[in-house]
């Protein structure tokens, strides 16, 4: 049958329903006493064909419904999992009016606890009602919804169909919450700062732009919270953080949404390579407890949490896995070196971090800090030995960390802004990413702030890795897409529903 002929099966079940009194959208509640998960892990040690007087409320979709003489079978799925319902003609109540309750609708139902003679616990429906009626059929359950654009597109379905799809974002909490933790114990204060900032600034990355009707005036929405969790230093605090949907107007691809959640955290009087110490630790815990072990597949590959991490500067990274000794080349050679590999770059840090790329990224497997950037692409942290006092973090080819001791001299921050601002006249017609002048932020260091170290961490690569996926869209649970050019409804389906339906 054809998606209309079934939506007009399902329509005409909701009228049957109707006409007998019982329109599930009029039901504001169901009060539930148990879940599927429970039912079955309480009773497992049943007989075969043993039933209790032990009376279940649960409540869940029908993922299927078959009938045998005067039984019917059906599999009800709630969050914790599926338990099978038995609907009996000597026993359940409106028995001949199961006809009207079909795969995909809402379903609260009251019975007894059994195990079926094939072995199976499940509950001996005495009374049942419809919460939801579906209006449209879930996708075929045995392929399931096999479309990546649509599993992404109808998430909700894709929820309903794929338990790994709910695993993964059930893991996803249960990691946010360790981190939650773990920083609390380390008496980190959470905050929350703009997301609707007058000036953007933090990392070089195109912003959103709106406009605020009532001030009048352009804002854009934040890049990374970075610079107004650096205030709160200034203010007093010593050990900040925040969970930040952040927004950049790029690339949509497997590493890249527009919108993202990133976790950014600072402390007070302590230098780089204590972050990274805690960094270590603080991941070595929050995976094993998350997934029980400090190794995971990932991709075929076996990633190992357990610290020490190595550590490598950049420049030593590019020599020992490409063979180039960036550190005694010159402008001109190093350039002409990376147009040679395709790379064209202007700033000389660029040009590092794009052979960088090239030729080690990909390379890197076990968690690996990435020390001594180029000071030229690092404006808001401090110096040393000719380099950004920076590090970046990898894991599986990914960058997942980026930290620094930062800048706190506020006439050192006002001369990097200002050459950002020399770069970004030439980014008008070369598209360079520059970081904007914040003077509200210089004015803020000067009134002092304390030496510090912070980092921000792209959660949803974490994400991508503890789940063993290739895509953030897979840890995403409504990523960005392209609009759909016309989405039909049972209205548009079927007109004649909004005339019988008040």
């Amino acid at each position: 049958m054809t998606l209309p002929r079934l939506v007009k099966d399902y329509i005409d079940r909701l009228k049957e329903l109707r006409e007998l009194g019982k329109d599930p959208f009029k039901i504001k509640r169901f009060e539930k006493n148990a879940s599927a998960e429970e039912i079955r892990e309480k009773f497992s040690n049943l007989e075969a064909g043993e039933e209790t007087e032990v009376r279940v409320k649960i409540a869940g979709r029908l993922m299927s419904k078959r009938k045998h003489g005067g039984v019917i079978f059906s599999d009800l799925k709630d969050y914790s999992g599926r338990i099978q319902l038995v609907f009996r003609k000597d026993y359940t109540d409106e028995f001949k009016e199961l006809k009207l309750i079909e795969r995909g609708d809402i379903v609260g139902v009251e019975g007894n606890v059994i195990k079926t003679k094939r072995g199976e616990v499940s509950v001996l429906v005495k009374s049942w009602v419809v919460l939801s009626k579906a209006l449209r059929p879930l996708p075929d359950k045995w392929h399931g919804l096999e479309d990546v654009e649509t599993r992404y597109r109808q998430r909700y379905v894709d929820f309903i169909m794929n338990d790994d799809s709910r695993k993964n974002f059930i893991l996803i909490n249960k990691v946010l919450h360790l981190i939650r933790n773990h920083l609390n114990e380390n008496e980190f204060v959470e905050v929350y700062t703009p997301i609707l900032q007058p000036v953007y600034g933090g990392a070089f990355a195109r912003p959103f732009e709106t406009y605020h009707n009532f001030l009048e005036q352009k804002m854009y929405l934040r890049i990374a919270p970075e610079l107004y969790l650096k205030r709160l230093l200034v203010g007093g605090f010593e050990r900040v953080y925040e969970f930040a949907p952040c927004f950049r107007n790029e690339d949509v691809d497997p590493l890249h949404n527009p919108e993202f959640i990133q976790l950014e955290f600072y402390w007070a009087y302590i230098e780089l390579n204590e972050l990274m110490d805690f960094l270590e630790e603080m991941f070595e815990s929050i995976v094993e407890k998350a997934v029980g072990s400090t190794k995971i597949e990932y991709q075929g590959r076996t990633i190992d949490f357990s610290k020490p991490w190595k550590r490598m500067r950049m420049t030593d990274a590019i020599k020992e896995y490409g063979g180039v000794d960036v550190d005694n080349m010159g402008d001109e050679e190093l350039i002409q070196h990376a147009e040679e590999l395709g790379i064209k770059e202007e700033r000389r840090g660029d040009v590092i971090e794009k052979l960088f790329d090239y030729y080690v990224k990909d390379k890197i497997v076990n968690p690996t800090f990435i020390t001594h950037f180029p000071a030229d692409i690092s404006p808001l942290a401090k110096k040393a030995d000719g380099y950004a006092d920076r590090m970046e973090l990898y894991i599986a080819g990914m960058e997942v960390a980026n930290g620094f001791s930062e800048l706190n001299n506020p006439i050192e921050q006002y001369k990097r802004f200002r050459e950002e601002e020399e770069l970004r006249k030439k980014s008008e017609k070369k598209g360079l990413e520059t970081m904007p002048m914040d003077k509200d932020y210089v004015r803020a260091l000067e009134y002092g702030m304390p030496p510090a170290s912070g980092v921000g961490i792209g959660l949803g690569r974490l994400f991508m890795i503890l789940c063993n996926k290739a895509t953030l869209r897979e840890v995403i649970a409504f990523p960005t897409l392209a609009k759909e050019d016309e989405i039909e409804v049972i209205p548009d389906l079927y007109p004649e529903v909004l005339e019988w339906y008040e």
